[in-house]
């Protein structure tokens, strides 16, 4: 085995001293990684850094000795992981460390007042369907409906803001895979915790070799539809590339896909996804893409951080025909989910749902 191979003692043990001093670099704020309740870590510069802990922003007493010591833990994250950053040139940096957390850096002068960064932390413990039906995020209404989707191979689209829990939704729903169902997933930075033994997990690299096309999320959706999935999961439905990828699946007869997208509403993720997937496909007029989106979309999940109930699924609605229908809805007011309309189930090849 070549010392080159990145399997090789030499080259894990090389990976590993790189991973040990990133976390040197990171000392300030390390022992935030494992303080109980701490989701976020948030530095916006050397000298000023919040948590978010227990869904709340909170300063605390950690910085840098210095700007220049700060630009060296994200340079040395980014040697970790065969990137490059420069103040003019490459300024942003969005990577994954070790333990999974996700990071996005800013070096100065785009970082107005100084080079920052934000950490989302890696879940220690994995949030399953039963989990947030017992927090209040759905009923069990809704619950046995999302089940049922599921089953029924329905193409769910969870669509919501940042930090709303569209990842952690995601993963939930995924429970209500069949376990002999082939899972293959895409994403751009790896999140997903999907409990099963017959899924294949895809990231779409953040290095690349020059003059060497790079492997976006659109060449990976691609490529997932030639390993035979049964249930597709896109991470989230970023560009048009993905999203021209993701409805070629739809409208050609795959089923059961899973995906997430920044919106405002359920009724916006329609629009949001046409608006994405007419990028991609600039050579069709934008009617026909809002007709490709409504029929091949199923029931769109739209989660929201509430102000007094902290994270939950605000909307669920169902397109029946291409025809939008709001199922649920959550009433801010008496803090209390209300069905707006019966679910249509004749297009429901399974109906039972005795587990739930």
């Amino acid at each position: 085995m070549s010392a080159n191979d990145p399997q090789s003692p030499q080259a894990q043990s090389a990976v590993k001293l790189q991973w040990e001093l990133v976390r040197h670099y990171l000392s300030p704020i390390e022992p935030y990684f494992r303080l109980e309740g701490v989701t976020g870590i948030f530095v916006n510069r050397f000298d000023s850094v919040y948590i978010m802990r227990y869904g709340e922003f909170a300063p605390v007493d950690a910085r840098w000795s210095n700007e220049f010591h700060f630009v060296t833990a994200i340079e040395q994250i980014a040697n970790a992981l065969g990137q490059e950053v420069h103040p003019t040139e490459r300024p942003l940096l969005d990577a994954r460390l070790d333990d999974g957390s996700r990071i996005n850096a800013v070096l100065a002068p785009t970082g107005v007042s100084g080079s920052n960064m934000t950490v989302r932390l890696f879940p220690k413990t994995r949030f399953t369907a039963e989990a947030l039906l017992a927090s209040g995020s759905f009923n069990r209404e809704m619950f046995r409906y999302l089940r049922l989707a599921m089953l029924n191979r329905f193409n769910v689209l969870v669509s919501g803001g940042t930090g709303s829990g569209k990842t952690t939704l995601l993963n939930a729903v995924s429970n209500f895979i069949p376990p002999e169902d082939r899972i293959v997933s895409i994403e751009d930075t790896a999140e997903l915790q999907i409990d099963s033994r017959h899924w294949v997990a895809l990231e779409a690299p953040h290095r690349f070799a020059k003059d060497v096309e790079p492997l976006t999320m659109s060449r990976l959706v691609k490529n997932a539809l030639r390993m035979e999935p049964q249930r597709l999961i896109v991470g989230e439905v970023r560009d048009g590339a993905a999203a021209e990828a993701l409805l070629t699946a739809a409208n050609t007869g795959h089923s059961g896909i899973l995906s997430t997208i920044h919106a405002n509403s359920a009724l916006d993720t329609i629009d949001r996804l046409t608006n994405l997937a007419a990028a991609g496909f600039s050579a069709i007029p934008y009617e026909h893409v809002q007709r490709q989106v409504r029929n091949n979309l199923d029931v769109i999940v739209h989660a929201q951080k509430t102000p007094h109930h902290g994270r939950r699924i605000v909307e669920i609605a169902e397109l029946d025909d291409g025809e939008f229908h709001l199922l649920w809805r959550w009433n801010h007011l008496e803090g209390r989910h209300d069905q707006v309309k019966a679910p249509s189930m004749r297009r429901m090849l399974y109906t039972r749902d005795d587990d739930a």
